[in-house]
């Protein structure tokens, strides 16, 4: 075996992976979600990269692509986790109106009859973490069905940037639409069965109206929400 053959190591003697920096990326991406890492938190690199055994190298790429998702920012020399200004709520969610107008009747055009019932399946589960009470699926399960929408309309470039979308939602700390006093689980749930109606009948003009309306449901709660907790701020302060 020559030297170039033997596995390299990190600074503790660990032998470190051989993750690249897309793989990283996609790794710390989901790792901040399911973490539900709060905004202004730093983002050390050698602290990244002894937590997943890696060089600094691929982290330095993925943190550079988490930068241009502008999931995070930057502070002097450190990365740090954005956290969006409740302004750019309504920004995000008409992004994704814009871009699930369009996955949702590609979906209706391009999906396989067994996609489709993938997408009713996902209704389901959501339905069963509802009753459950297990609100953490319950929320994963409303974002997988809306990619898995995007999915069945087949552009990877529109997928991408719905997902991104997603994410940023996540770190405004109005994804979790649960925790809103005006949100409707068995309203959204409804919402949700209505658009796979449509599409399992492939009516391209009824479930685009639906995704919009869904979406503006959304969009609604969330402001209205906003609106509460800047009054409740402003009074603190008072």
């Amino acid at each position: 075996m020559t030297k170039t053959d033997l596995p390299e190591t990190a600074e503790d003697g660990a032998v470190k992976r051989h993750y690249t920096g897309e793989e990283l990326y996609l790794i710390l991406r989901q790792d901040l979600i399911n973490d539900r890492t709060p905004g202004g938190a730093v983002l050390q690199e050698n602290e990244i990269a002894a937590r997943y055994g890696v060089s600094r190298t691929p982290v330095r790429e993925a943190l550079q692509r988490l930068h241009q998702d502008n999931l995070i920012g930057r502070k002097g020399r450190f990365y740090t986790v954005v956290q969006p200004p409740l302004e750019r709520i309504r920004e995000l969610y008409e992004f994704r109106e814009a871009i699930e107008a369009s996955t949702v009747v590609l979906c209706c055009r391009r999906a396989s009859d067994e996609m489709l019932r993938q997408i009713c399946s996902i209704i389901d589960e959501q339905q069963k973490a509802a009753d459950q009470k297990r609100f953490y699926d319950y929320e994963r399960l409303d974002a997988l069905f809306h990619v898995a929408i995007a999915n069945g309309g087949d552009n990877r470039l529109l997928t991408h940037q719905l997902e991104v979308s997603y994410d940023q939602i996540w770190f405004s700390k109005v994804g979790n639409l649960v925790s809103l006093q005006e949100y409707s689980v068995d309203g959204t749930i409804a919402e949700h069965r209505r658009i796979a109606d449509a599409l399992v009948r492939r009516k391209e003009d009824v479930v685009k109206a639906e995704m919009i309306s869904h979406l503006r449901a959304a969009i609604d709660v969330s402001e209205r929400s906003a609106g509460l907790r800047a009054r409740r701020k402003k009074k603190e302060r008072e």
